[in-house]
């Protein structure tokens, strides 16, 4: 081992290595990827097989048109979606599970590497209970879900009466 250490030590860059490649990608003039993509990490102690999460999300959405994965290493995972409803679900309508495993998505950036990806949203449901029939406003679930949160959405009447006592937030 100390001779491989030793080894590593004498090696050099040369001047050319040291000035790194640039290199030019034609994109078309897009930024980011003309399918709908997203990244996901499942929270699980052990390794997630990618068939198995694959096969789970086209049941809670995509199974019209369907979802490719890939994965990244260490239970993260690429998906693309073949419409973007199917994206827009998986990143909105949480939270998911795998077994008993929470599942964080996270929008796919193209610029940024995986250790750059932030997996700390999840959007949740919070259900009020004991509201006043006066307060069962969307004004008062707007306000609530800001005060736990980030605030989304709350099921609203064109009148602004809340349809319920649930409120989507997140994380």
């Amino acid at each position: 081992m100390e001779a491989l250490k030793g080894m590593l030590s004498r090696m050099k860059l040369s001047a050319a290595e040291r000035k790194g490649i640039r290199v030019e990608v034609d994109d078309g003039g897009r930024v980011g990827s003309a399918e709908p993509m997203a990244v996901e990490k499942v929270l699980a102690e052990k390794l997630v097989h990618v068939d198995g999460l694959a096969n789970a999300l086209r049941k809670i959405g995509c199974s019209i048109k369907g979802v490719a994965c890939k994965d990244l290493g260490e239970n993260h995972f690429l998906f693309t979606f073949r419409q973007a409803a199917g994206k827009r679900r998986a990143l909105e309508e949480g939270p998911w599970m795998f077994g008993r495993d929470l599942v964080v998505m996270a929008d796919f950036d193209p610029t940024k590497m995986m250790d750059e990806m932030e997996f700390a949203f999840i959007p949740i449901w919070v259900h009020v209970l004991k509201l006043p029939f006066g307060m069962i406003k969307k004004t008062t679930g707007e306000a609530i879900g800001k005060e736990i949160g980030i605030f989304m959405v709350v099921e609203a009447d064109g009148d602004s009466l809340a349809r319920s006592n649930s409120i989507l937030g997140g994380h």
